[in-house]
This record gives C-alpha cells, sequence and structure tokens, in this order.
C-alpha cells in the first residue's frame, strides 16, 4: 500500500508518505508559504523513499475546516495529482485527524476537538475511537460555543485552540473534560493512520470530487438557518 498523505488545513504543512509498511514525514510551521512548499516537500519525501509518483495507489487529504487559502491549495494539488496519475484520493476531516494524533498520543478513546473560527464561534467534532481511528459522534459543524450539542456523559478529553473557550463550551456540552490539549496541528502519521484504513474499507473519491469541507456552508444551508 503505497500512499501520499496531505495537509495545509492550518499553520503547519504537514506530508507524509507511505511506501509498503515503511513512512517518510514532512512537518514545517509555514502558512504563509504552504504554496511555494508543497511540491518540493512531496518530491523531498519521493526522493528519500527512491519512488516516484507513479508508484502510488492513492492520496490522503486533509479537507478541512480549516485556513480557506490552506485548503484550495491542498485540493488543487491534490486534484491535479490525483488526475494525472489516475489514482483516488481520500478524504480526512482535519478535526478527525486531530483526534487521531490525541489517540496515539494519550490513548484516549473519547476526544471533543474544537478549533477557533471567528470570534465566539467555533468548528466541532466529537469522536469516539474505534478500530483504531475516530468515528463520529453526530455531525462536525459551526456554531458558537454556548451552542454545541451536548455530550454523552463519559470520559472526555479536550482538543484544539477553540478550548480557549472552555467555560462556554463545557456548559453547553454538558461534561467537564478530563484534560484540554490546546495547541494541536494535523499530522503526517495520523493522516496516513486513517488512510491505510479508509483504503481498506474502499472508502476514495475520484480526484476531480476532492472538494474542501468549510462547515460554515454546510450549516447555513441547513433548513431554518
Amino acid at each position: 500500500m503505497n500512499l501520499l498523505a496531505i495537509d495545509t488545513s492550518s499553520k503547519a504543512s504537514a506530508i507524509g508518505l507511505q511506501i509498503g509498511e515503511k513512512r517518510w514525514q514532512s512537518f514545517t510551521m509555514s502558512d504563509r508559504s504552504h504554496s511555494r512548499d508543497i511540491l518540493p516537500n512531496i518530491v523531498e519525501l519521493l526522493d528519500k523513499a527512491g519512488v516516484n509518483l507513479k508508484d502510488l495507489d492513492a492520496i490522503v487529504f486533509g479537507k478541512g475546516p480549516g485556513s480557506f487559502t490552506g485548503l484550495r491549495i491542498t485540493v488543487g494539488v491534490v486534484q491535479g495529482l490525483g488526475f494525472g496519475l489516475q489514482i483516488p484520493v481520500i478524504p480526512v476531516s482535519s478535526l478527525a485527524c486531530l483526534a487521531q494524533g490525541e489517540y496515539r498520543e494519550s490513548g484516549a478513546t473519547n476526544i471533543l476537538v474544537v478549533l477557533s473560527a471567528r470570534k465566539e464561534e467555533v468548528y466541532f467534532g466529537a469522536y469516539h475511537m474505534q478500530d483504531a481511528i475516530p468515528n463520529l459522534v453526530g455531525e462536525e459543524g459551526v456554531l458558537q460555543a454556548s451552542h454545541i450539542p451536548a455530550l454523552e456523559h463519559c470520559d472526555w478529553v479536550g482538543v484544539g485552540d477553540g478550548w480557549c473557550l472552555k467555560r462556554q463550551l463545557e456548559l453547553a456540552a454538558g461534561n467537564s473534560m478530563q484534560y484540554i490539549r490546546l495547541e494541536v496541528y494535523p499530522q503526517p502519521q495520523d493522516l496516513l493512520d486513517i488512510g491505510v484504513v479508509k483504503l481498506s474499507r474502499g472508502e476514495t473519491i475520484d480526484a476531480m470530487k476532492a472538494l474542501p469541507e468549510y462547515l460554515r456552508e454546510k450549516v447555513a444551508s441547513k433548513p431554518g438557518r
């Protein structure tokens, strides 16, 4: 299984490569240079692995939510490479990727990921770990921090910079977090971990159907909003 993974939804550029059982990773903080660095970083990883693009089976990408510009850069690269190589692509929620990272770091199995959107609005997603990858509880969304959905009562941990609004979030969720981790970014190994499972399940799409997930549009389009 040969996979390329890309996420530029945040200030970080996360690129991973899996060839068989071996992995190579690139992680840099470069939010203003994603467009300049992304292709050279991909080429560098391919060179280190001694392979070329034609050896890839699929491309995993972080679909967001996150930086508008960063998401467009990722999707543009994924569409171009996937279409040119005639290989499928695998969209992964950037919120789920952060949940995967917390599970890898701590073993936590109930994770509420919250990222700052604007003012007191947040992107949110609650996950239970199942088969070692995040399983979404309910829906991802974007709402005022004080309006996020209530959670079932169990041991939750909070992940993401949106937890600077801890009081509002815990009141709305009806749960106190065991602990909170604020400074987190999507990591290449977590994209690859989710991508491997999704590929094995056949959860792929055509490259030209790769789109960013902004969530705000999704919420705005719901009846009654």
